[in-house]
């Protein structure tokens, strides 16, 4: 399934479903080296998706289903739902796939069966209680297993489902505005999208976090009086969510206990149960666990693994080996202590540091490369690739940026690449990935080429620039520069890019859509000028912007000897007149006479 947001969407999801086929959401801005690996890989046998797009990728050899130009085709098959004789399927049936990044250097396929998704509708519908009356936004890409936790938070309760438009999807800032128009009452999201949001959303009652570590000050910030915030937790190999917590003010941000029908174990290094309070592996079975991963047989036994405690004469269950550590607290909550692998969540996204590095090394002249995430001096996390070039060999930064771009999502995209001379190693040989320089200390990109760089040149465009450069810093940003393609800015630094903005009453107007509209500080300042101009009448716009530019030295000189001259030709003008009005005056008084009573 080949689609974007939208009401085709959802009603395709259902219609695969009813078929008793899985669906295998792709998304439409994904490289089309990208989309055709998962097609191939999924072995998928039919392609739902508009003429646009199956124009874009002719080579898939399936069937393809446009929904809008074989709309007409679609009407005319029976409405009738189709038999228990034409579709059977059962609790072991595949639901859906979930292509995350991998290890290998490619994506791999999440199976999720039936059961497992009717584990997670169940217990959710029971944690969250969702009322008809509700409105639950749909924010996140089909592709991510979030969106089927939104959209069946809706479709349980039978709520209204609020898709996200590309102006709120772009929104930045202002999306607390389109949710509160919308009456949104159910958000799910990432604790930095949250963070992004100017205002409050004075109709949400339920907040879910999850995807990411939730910082308190964001409880602090949202909590009110009848709303409900909860984190969660789960990988996409147990079916979006595993647990979950109530958080309140005061109270230390946990991922707090299962959900029903999960179960949560702490596990060594040796599959064994650690002591109360120590850390261990986070390995979750139950319903929820996924059947493994697509044509990854090695992969899904290393982890997917035979439950070690499991009761003797009971059938072994198997349990999902997150790689997360974890710790229960002294009131037998679960918390969350980090990583034990190259395996990062950046903005709510999975990403595999191995699978961008064998994207690195394909590059020409890159001899090795490493990836890591470091945070900005925004405090947004960002991704910074290390190259090492190969002797003798020209580094092209723009070349392998292009290359990038078309094997992996943007998200996935480093925002910085540096060069240096070798990796880090540990004793072992292995990388020694907390070693690699950090962003701070990491050089400032060598100023473009005198034809290609340009500094700001009006007094907008200045404006624009300083904020661009304390975000970038220590990059060298040039006026021409693409926010996202040459910088690796991502939707959150715009927002936070288009709150600095604000700050100043100039710009008090500018949104983040603009930013992708006009991406760079040039395209940006003539649009913000031209909006502004045509926001003043008419007859004053000339000089509006005329008053813009301070005048020059020169100018100022000729503005004080102008007004010398003008004040001196007032004198002789009014001199004039006094000469007329005076001679009027003589004149009428030279021929009145007294009257004779």
């Amino acid at each position: 399934m080949l689609l974007p947001r939208s009401v085709d969407a959802y009603a395709a999801i259902l219609g695969i479903l009813k078929t008793g086929a899985a669906y295998v959401p792709i998304d439409p801005e994904y490289p089309a080296d990208r989309v055709a690996y998962i097609l191939e890989d999924s072995g998928a046998g039919v392609l739902v998706t508009t003429a646009d797009l199956a124009a874009r990728h002719a080579a898939f050899g399936g069937a393809v289903v446009r929904v809008d130009a074989d709309s007409d085709a679609i009407a005319a098959e029976s409405p009738s739902r189709l038999g228990p004789a034409e579709v059977w399927v059962g609790p072991r049936n595949l639901c859906y796939i979930i292509y995350t990044s991998g290890s290998t250097g490619r994506p791999k396929g999440v199976m999720i069966e039936h059961r497992n998704a009717w584990r997670l509708v169940r217990a959710e519908g029971c944690i969250f209680k969702v009322r008809p009356e509700d409105r639950v936004y749909q924010g996140a890409s089909l592709c991510f297993d979030v969106s089927f936790e939104e959209i069946w938070l809706a479709f349980h309760a039978g709520a209204t489902l609020v898709a996200a438009t590309p102006e709120m999807a772009h929104a930045g800032p202002d999306l607390s505005r389109y949710l509160t128009d919308c009456g949104v009452t159910v958000l799910s999201c990432v604790p930095t999208l949250l963070s992004m949001l100017a205002e409050d959303v004075p109709t949400l009652r339920l907040l879910i976090l999850g995807g990411e570590v939730c910082p308190d000050r964001l409880v602090e910030r949202w909590a009110q009086p009848g709303r409900r915030i909860v984190n969660t937790y789960g990988p996409t190999e147990a079916t979006v969510i595993a647990t979950y917590a109530d958080l309140s003010r005061g109270k230390p941000v946990t991922i707090g206990r299962p959900i029903p029908g999960s179960r949560i174990y702490l596990l060594d290094e040796d599959l064994r149960p650690v002591l109360r309070g120590e850390a261990g592996e986070i390995c979750i079975g139950g319903a929820g666990v996924a059947l493994g991963y697509v044509g990854l047989p090695e992969q899904t036994s290393a982890r997917f693994v035979p439950n070690p405690l499991t009761p003797a004469g009971v059938a072994r269950t198997r349990i999902y080996r997150t790689g997360d550590l974890g710790r229960i607290d002294a009131e037998g909550n679960l918390e969350f202590l980090g990583r034990v692998d190259a395996q990062v969540k950046l903005r709510g996204y999975r990403a595999e540091l191995t699978e961008i590095e064998s994207a690195l090394l394909e590059g020409d002249g890159v001899l090795a490369a490493a990836c890591a995430v470091r945070e900005d001096v925004a405090g947004i996390q960002q991704l910074v690739g290390y190259v090492v070039p190969r002797d003798g060999h020209q580094f092209d930064e723009e070349r392998l940026r292009a290359l990038l771009r078309s094997r992996l999502p943007a998200y996935m995209v480093p925002a910085l690449i540096e060069r240096v001379a070798n990796l880090p190693l540990l004793p072992s040989g292995k990388l020694d990935r907390a070693s690699l320089p950090s962003l701070p200390a990491a050089r400032a990109r060598e100023a473009a080429p005198q034809s290609t760089a340009r500094g700001p040149m009006t007094d907008a465009e200045q404006q624009i620039a300083e904020v661009w450069e304390a975000l970038f810093s220590p990059l060298q940003v040039s006026a021409i520069d693409d926010f996202f393609l040459d910088l690796g800015g991502h939707s959150l630094l715009a927002a936070k890019m288009v709150s600095e903005l604000r700050k100043n009453p100039r710009f008090a107007r500018v949104s983040v859509l603009e930013v992708y509209e006009h991406p760079t500080i040039v395209s940006l300042a003539s649009a913000l000028d031209a909006r502004e101009l045509r926001s003043l009448p008419s007859d004053t716009s000339a000089s509006a912007a005329d008053a813009r530019e301070a005048p020059r030295p020169d100018e100022r000189r000729r503005h004080f000897f102008a007004g010398i001259f003008q004040a001196a030709g007032l004198y002789f003008v009014f001199s004039i007149r006094a000469i007329e009005w005076l001679t009027r005056t003589l004149s009428t008084s030279s021929s009145w006479r007294p009257g004779i009573r």
